[in-house]
């Protein structure tokens, strides 16, 4: 191997090194904390809203039509708007950890076969240790609280605005649609983004084991 080789390779290992490192430190850190901003927001509309509507009698019937509105308006737009910006953030992050991966594979390759033997194989081995598509349950999660938090705040119109009564199930009805149609929307682009890149790389991985 010429000096001209060897400079080649070094860069491939920097290159290498350093994204090995990112991908199994930095991200799965960053992801941990959407799930923690995510939840700590909920708890603390959770909480809010248990303190506004004890102050108001909660089982007297006194509470403020404009505070039980203004809640009511929290849990059924702005908490399932969030969760759903977060969860696409979240899948932003894990669809960057598997181009991550796929490109680290293909350096291990390249490495491999300028010296003819296996000296790098994390990607492979970890693929075959760990538990394939965990992300589904994450996104389970995010989903859930959207559904939850938009149906408990349909809950509070219709246990303290009695105009709603009449139209609760028809309102219902619509946020159930709206969300298994988010979810199926979900489901189409995690698919596409993140479930073909990882598929591909475990079809590399199989492909060099035989």
């Amino acid at each position: 191997m010429d000096e001209k080789e060897k400079e080649k390779l070094e860069i491939i290992m920097k290159d290498y090194e350093i994204l090995k490192t990112y991908s199994t430190s930095a991200f799965p850190s960053i992801r941990y904390n959407l799930i923690y901003i995510a939840l700590a927001t909920v708890g603390v509309v959770v909480s809010g809203t248990i303190v506004a509507l004890s102050n108001g009698n909660l089982f007297n019937g006194n509470q403020s039509s404009l505070i039980v509105s203004l809640l009511s308006v929290v849990w059924i737009f702005f908490i399932p708007s969030f969760i759903s910006a977060m969860l696409f953030v979240w899948i932003g992050e894990e669809e960057r950890m598997m181009r991550i991966g796929m490109y680290c594979q293909a350096l291990e390759s390249k490495i491999n076969k300028t010296f003819e033997e296996e000296i790098l194989n994390w990607e492979n081995f970890k693929r075959k240790k760990s538990i394939k598509y965990i992300e589904i349950s994450i996104i389970y999660i995010f989903l859930l609280l959207s559904l939850s938090s938009s149906l408990f705040g349909l809950y509070l119109m219709y246990r303290f605005n009695y105009f709603i009564r009449n139209f609760f199930l028809v309102a219902v009805l619509i946020d159930l649609f709206i969300h298994f149609l988010f979810a199926i929307l979900t489901y189409l682009f995690v698919k596409k983004r993140i479930v073909s890149i990882e598929e591909k790389i475990n079809n590399n991985s199989s492909c060099k084991d035989k």
